[in-house]
């Protein structure tokens, strides 16, 4: 009867351990699909954003070579200050005929005089002489300003993307060459680089000759225009479903779409509306649906499954048990080490070692305060050094995954550092993977192995480490990284004057103000001799230079235990993209050179 009641006990555990991971599991994948919703909806605005910036960053750049071209063509300047509109219309009618070509979307390029009028559209070439200043801002603008000038403007062709480039003639301001582009143009842009549908909302005092308008198309002081007839149904919906521009998710027919918002300015950065994208998506409330059924489905399995499983094994395995746990954790206790057995993520068993070290009488004891000891790992200063998670694997997978690396985990019990080797050894049996790891405590070792031994400062081969590490996380993160080289000026003549003994106190010296000026963060090294260098992650190119000199002044301004005063050059530089460990290295060490060549006790910076 008891081990009837015991087999109960068992199914009804494991029954609920099942539905609790089953409805954990899918409760964690509708999250991170949410999760991954949104950040898929944020990626897609950073595309399209990107592609905006650098749609217009190379329209202008492109537009602004034209203008050039055509102005510093012979006899085109001339004509121009001479305000023969013919012989400019003659000029330039070849060139007009191909760069419309080369772009329909060119709608607009024409000849401002200084003094406000229009000399030549070649767009619309009998109407000039108008005095459009007065109802072009932008025109006015470069006309005062004297400089380029771009944005988005409502003209007599509707609202358009347009460049205007100054002419000078001996440095005299004589007018200016536009040209524009029609709105539409960026929209098949983004759709071009994206794949997604795009149109725009503007201001409703900005629509001015606008033809091909939805008038019910509006929200609030915005009205959409140039839409494709396609997604006129998108925008009704849109429209009942927002008050304001703001991005959202909307359904239409049995499909969902994302709408983002990408804000567009004038040429004076003043926001005039929106460019409005849409995409399709999944539905998610079908994901969670299917989600949902799946992990149901998945649970009765198990529970059906588990049932006969342990009818089956109970009595085989019953007997076998409590011998096994028993030889398992004497072998565990027998090793002088902390060693843990684990799935994975949660603890199964542990030594006597282990328990002591961290002061729990059982396992129990320690699994009801945490779920794993990965919890202890603190950050370490190189790649070798475990994490609960790296690279999105779990630190037993990352183990097992790269097994040449040297893994070591940093953990501090009771405010002391202990720096322990981590090996593990895989066990499969069937589906089931125990792992064994074995922590051994090496933190006298790498101490000595780290650090020079006169200084107290990380030592060469401690820094290259760290380096090489820093770099492969600034270059991933996209963050900037500073490295400071610098070295006692004149140290030989310390040394023969003062002896060796006077220059290693003069080095301890040096490196007691280094270490208590730099950040936790920093890493500061002797690189050899009375050279030394300084790692500064996370720090821009500014405050690089400001910490350099910040030592340099700091160290000729202090009094060593010598006769004479004790000056340091310096060469500072930050890493460039796509620049690698040995190059940013040689930069740095070729500004201290520069800087000793230049009269030392100085910062040279590139």
């Amino acid at each position: 009867m008891k081990q009837k009641n015991l087999k109960t006990k068992i199914l009804l555990t494991l029954s609920g351990i099942i539905i609790s991971v089953a409805s954990a599991v899918a409760f964690y994948t509708i999250v991170h699909e949410k999760h991954q919703n949104t950040l898929r909806m944020e990626e897609a605005y950073r595309t399209v954003h990107l592609n905006y910036k650098e749609t217009i960053k190379e329209i202008v750049r492109f537009y602004t070579a034209r203008a050039y071209a055509n102005i510093h063509s012979p006899q085109v300047l001339k004509a121009f200050v001479a305000h023969d509109r013919n012989r400019l219309y003659q000029l330039i009618l070849p060139r007009w005929k191909v760069i419309s070509q080369e772009n329909p979307a060119l709608i607009v390029m024409q000849f401002h005089n200084a003094d406000g009028t229009s000399l030549l559209r070649m767009h619309h070439p009998n109407l000039y002489g108008d005095p459009i200043a007065a109802q072009r801002p932008m025109v006015a603008y470069i006309h005062q300003k004297h400089t380029r000038v771009y944005g988005f403007e409502e003209g007599q062709k509707g609202i358009a993307f347009r460049i205007l480039v100054p002419i000078f003639d001996q440095k005299r301001y004589v007018g200016a060459i536009e040209f524009g582009l029609s709105a539409s143009y960026i929209n098949d842009t983004i759709y071009r680089h994206t794949g997604y549908d795009a149109f725009f909302f503007v201001r409703h005092t900005l629509l001015g000759n606008f033809s091909n308008i939805d008038q019910d198309s509006s929200i609030g002081n915005y009205q959409a225009i140039d839409v494709d007839p396609k997604l006129v149904p998108l925008v009704k919906r849109y429209q009942s479903t927002c008050n304001y521009l703001q991005n959202c998710i909307i359904n239409e027919g049995n499909q969902t779409f994302a709408v983002s918002m990408l804000p567009i300015s004038n040429y004076l950065h003043q926001p005039i509306g929106a460019i409005v994208f849409i995409r399709a998506i999944p539905d998610f409330w079908d994901y969670v649906w299917q989600t949902i059924m799946a992990s149901g489905l998945i649970a009765l399995s198990l529970l059906i499954l588990l049932g006969w499983i342990i009818s089956r094994i109970y009595d085989s395995v019953r007997d076998k048990m409590t011998f096994q746990e028993f030889y398992s954790q004497t072998v565990l206790d027998a090793i002088p080490s902390p060693v843990i057995v684990t799935d994975g993520y949660a603890l199964i068993a542990a030594n006597k070692t282990f328990l002591s070290y961290f002061q729990y009488p059982e396992v129990a004891d320690f699994k009801q305060d945490h779920a794993c000891v990965c919890e202890y790992f603190q950050q370490g200063d190189t790649q070798e050094y475990l994490m609960p998670m790296l690279n999105d694997q779990r630190w037993t997978e990352y183990m097992v995954q790269h097994p040449t690396i040297n893994h070591k985990a940093k953990i501090i019990m009771e405010d002391v550092v202990t720096i322990f080797d981590v090996k593990l050894s895989l066990l499969c049996f069937k589906e089931e993977r125990r792992y064994v790891v074995i922590f051994t405590d090496i933190s006298s070792i790498q101490s000595i192995s780290m650090t020079d031994p006169l200084t107290g400062l990380a030592n060469r081969l401690h820094f290259s480490m760290v380096y090489d590490y820093m770099i492969n996380v600034s270059l991933r993160e996209q963050q900037p990284l500073g490295i400071i080289f610098f070295d006692i000026d004149h140290f030989k003549h310390i040394n023969d004057q003062y002896g060796h003994l006077a220059g290693d106190k003069v080095l301890k010296h040096l490196s007691h103000l280094l270490q208590k000026r730099l950040r936790k963060s920093d890493i500061a090294a002797r690189w050899g001799g009375e050279e030394f260098v300084i790692l500064l992650p996370d720090t821009a190119l500014e405050a690089i230079c400001q910490m350099a000199e910040s030592l340099r002044s700091l160290i000729a301004h202090e009094s060593f235990e010598i006769n004479t005063r004790i000056t340091c050059s310096f060469g500072a530089t930050i890493l460039k993209e796509d620049e690698g460990a040995e190059g940013l290295l040689k930069r740095a060490d070729g500004l201290l050179y520069q800087a000793k060549e230049g009269g030392r006790n100085r910062v040279i910076v590139e």
